[in-house]
């Protein structure tokens, strides 16, 4: 399937333009090989996710790894590559993550390489269709890394929700998003004037809404997560998460929220997760129609951006978003057209 802003879903295992294995250098070629015991005779690219950098599950006999790995000079790719591996040295072990086998920096073709090598994961993203059993294993999941994130050291914590939407140096533009854009784009359904109004002002309200001190995962959707089988149970499956560069504070509820967009848009009543949840239970209604508010505000300001050659879904993922989140709000707020 070929996704578009305006279809039901779009296809997260296949929006990756991945760096092909031919060109890794030598020096980190050699060094996953070593670590998977001989040369690979198998590279499979992973599909998802929506960077460039070299991704792939690779295997030889029995025996198979994931390897990520991006040079100096891709610049956001690298940062990102180093701030996981970072941030995994620090996660406490209990928590839903693949394993990582090593990571390191390598000098390679005149440049620093960093590689992260993982146990291959004998799972499955969520999302295709999203199913309540999925969503089950992640909302465990999720109650699991919330409680954990909680021991991590500050330094690893990142920055607030709040200065990364609203702080001096955010690059966002949520704040006048709706004020710049008078009227909705035409992927979007059109709104009132008053209803308008509204959502600037539920985005500022955003200012209050994601104060928090909770330690959030910050980038939880289904490219960024494996389900597999749980060996202690037949009928509940287990999570894990992956990518853990963008870490940052807010409110509990916000990682959970967040995902909620997309199962709720494949046709799951989200309403009992949202208000039967630990994580949100006690959350304030106009605390969580905020949220929605900046998050749909920024996808339409970054989905307005031009096309990357590197990640030729970015834009359309952005925007496809942004139609499911203000078709939430909407709901949520009681909006007739």
């Amino acid at each position: 399937m070929i996704p578009t802003e305006g279809s039901a879903g779009i296809d997260y295992t296949r929006t990756a333009r991945r760096a092909p294995w031919a060109t890794l250098p030598a020096a980190v070629s050699d060094r996953i090989a070593a670590e998977l015991g001989s040369p690979p005779e198998t590279v499979t690219p992973a599909g998802g996710g929506f960077t460039n950098g070299f991704a792939a599950v690779v295997g030889a006999g029995n025996r198979s790894l994931f390897a990520k790995a991006a040079p100096a000079t891709n610049h956001p790719i690298f940062a990102a590559y180093v701030r996981e591996a970072e941030v995994l040295a620090a996660l406490p072990a209990n928590l839903p993550f693949p394993l990582l086998h090593f990571a390191e920096l390598i000098p390679a073709a005149g440049t620093q390489w960093q590689l992260l090598c993982f146990e291959a994961i004998d799972g499955y993203m969520p999302g295709q269709p999203w199913t309540a059993t999925d969503l089950g294993a992640v909302h465990r999941s999720l109650l699991t890394v919330q409680s954990g994130l909680q021991e991590l050291p500050t330094e690893f914590s990142g920055g607030s929700m709040v200065d990364d939407f609203f702080g001096a140096d955010s690059q966002t533009g949520v704040s006048d998003c709706w004020l710049v854009n008078d009227r909705l784009p035409s992927y979007l359904s059109p709104l009132k004037p008053r209803q308008m109004a509204e959502l600037q002002d539920l985005t500022l309200l955003g200012r209050d809404a994601l104060v928090g001190d909770a330690v959030l995962h910050n980038d939880l959707r289904a490219d960024n997560i494996l389900i597999r089988s749980n060996p202690r149970s037949t009928t509940e499956p287990v999570a894990l998460f992956c990518d853990w560069n963008f870490l940052s504070t807010g409110p509990a509820w916000a990682d959970w929220v967040a995902l909620l967009v997309y199962p709720r848009h494949a046709g799951i009543d989200v309403g009992p997760w949202l208000t039967e949840s630990p994580l949100s239970a006690d959350a304030d209604p106009e605390h969580i129609d905020a949220w929605l508010a900046v998050l749909a505000a920024y996808m339409v300001t970054s989905g307005s951006q031009p096309d990357l050659a590197t990640s030729p879904f970015l834009r359309t993922h952005q925007r496809f978003t942004a139609r499911i989140l203000i078709d939430w709000i909407s709901e949520r707020r009681h909006w007739e057209f």
